[in-house]
């Protein structure tokens, strides 16, 4: 039995200007010791998953309105909330974006270790001290008892991120979810915490979970990757199976975004055209279809479910070495054409967006006059939202909104398997 097992899980946000339509029947598995990569751009839903195990998405606006999480044989959608706060960081632990925000600006680094590690288990403060300096020291931090007594802003950025991972590992948990855990640093301090990551999962035989929109940091981390698009997942594979056979458009798409040491000299990127999807719309067909160079008429009506690739056995195997490649899609890339980036069979255009389509994405685009007006000319999609300040708002008070059924709106096909 995997250690952590994500089935059909659909999460919500409820605001006042409509429901947020963030993860939409996402499925995955992950074994002990297993380490898998969560990749997509920024809103595709990686952190929304991440935060829907952990059981900390934003309240009243977000909450999990269907499926299953279970970790080591606990269902974690159905714990209360205390039992909930006893796993976290003892059984599971989160490195999130930016440890800046992250560790409390007014406690020393002493302070917010220690109740971590008291937290969770009986030992005396003098010996939960010597535990909190013994991991500052094997993070890599120098003089660890005496950095104990500085404040967050007393370490450099590279030097805060390696005090969240010395806390996310104190106890030794199952299951690490790591968020972007290097966005904010220079490329030669990724490195450096990236390693460190490999090293001490490696050693403690932890699980992992690398959210990141870093095909490279991904690329040499993970034993598997899924890639997510508008909540879902398009496709799923082990790390080297991915790379070596792009098979879904986006995947392929993002391939060819990002400079290669092994281009051919003056050979262009090829971008994703668009923008993805207004997610306050109920997903109606393939999400990518707007942008996607291969898409066919049935694309703009009917989500695909996720399925293993012509050839491959029917027994799916959802994690491990031998885990099935797996995409959602109607008309998948050639290998050449996924080379390429872009169809090359002989009088191939993409299917023009049938009349309601149109009428639906003209009622989300800008108004004519401003900047950003979505087309047809290009494979382009609806305009995105703009955030709000503080980010999304909640609920009105009083809204307790009774007699409202949960709206999952998934209409990929049933997703068979574990993963």
């Amino acid at each position: 039995m995997a250690l952590l097992e994500v089935e059909d899980l659909v999460v919500r946000f409820r605001t006042h200007d409509g429901t947020v339509y963030a993860v939409n029947g996402v499925s995955f598995a992950l074994d002990e010791g297993e380490t898998l990569g969560l990749v997509g751009e920024s809103g595709c839903g990686k952190s929304v998953t991440s935060l829907a195990i952990m059981r900390l998405l934003p309240k009243p606006a977000g909450r999990i309105e269907g499926g299953h999480v279970t970790f080591d044989g606990q269902e974690l959608t159905a714990l209360r909330e205390s039992e909930m706060r006893d796993l976290r960081g003892r059984e599971l632990a989160m490195i999130f974006q930016d440890p800046m925000t992250s560790l409390n600006p007014v406690l020393t680094v002493e302070e917010q270790m220690v109740e971590t590690i008291q937290a969770h288990t009986t030992i005396a403060k003098r010996e939960a001290r010597e535990r909190a300096a013994e991991l500052l020291g094997m993070v890599g931090i120098p003089q660890p008892a005496t950095r104990l007594r500085d404040y967050p802003h007393q370490f450099s950025g590279g030097m805060r991120q390696r005090v969240m991972i010395a806390m996310g590992l104190a106890l030794k948990p199952k299951l690490l979810i790591a968020d972007e855990p290097t966005t904010a640093l220079d490329v030669t301090i990724q490195a450096q915490v990236l390693e460190l990551l490999r090293q001490l999962t490696a050693e403690g035989r932890t699980s992992a979970i690398l959210i990141t929109h870093d095909l490279g940091v991904v690329a040499g981390m993970t034993q598997r990757i899924n890639v997510m698009y508008a909540g879902f997942i398009v496709e799923t594979a082990t790390t080297a199976d991915l790379f070596a056979r792009p098979s879904h458009p986006y995947t392929v798409g993002l391939l060819h975004s990002i400079p290669r040491l092994d281009a051919a000299e003056g050979e262009p990127l090829i971008p994703i055209e668009g923008v993805p999807p207004d997610q306050r719309q109920a997903p109606t067909g393939c999400p990518f279809a707007p942008r996607c160079a291969w898409r066919l008429e049935i694309c703009w009506s009917a989500n695909p479910p996720l399925q293993a690739l012509a050839g491959r056995p029917d027994e799916v195997v959802a994690t491990g070495p031998r885990a099935t490649h797996r995409i959602a899609c109607h008309n998948p890339p050639t290998p050449a054409e996924a080379e390429a980036g872009r169809p090359l069979r002989e009088g191939f255009v993409p299917a023009a967006p049938p009349t309601a389509v149109v009428d639906e994405l003209a009622a989300t685009a800008i108004p004519a006059g401003e900047e950003g007006l979505v087309t047809f000319e290009e494979p382009l999609g609806p305009e995105a939202p703009l955030a709000g300040p503080g980010g999304l708002p909640l609920q009105p008070e009083g809204d307790a909104r009774p007699g409202r059924e949960a709206e999952h709106h998934h209409p990929r096909g049933h997703d068979e398997g574990g993963a």
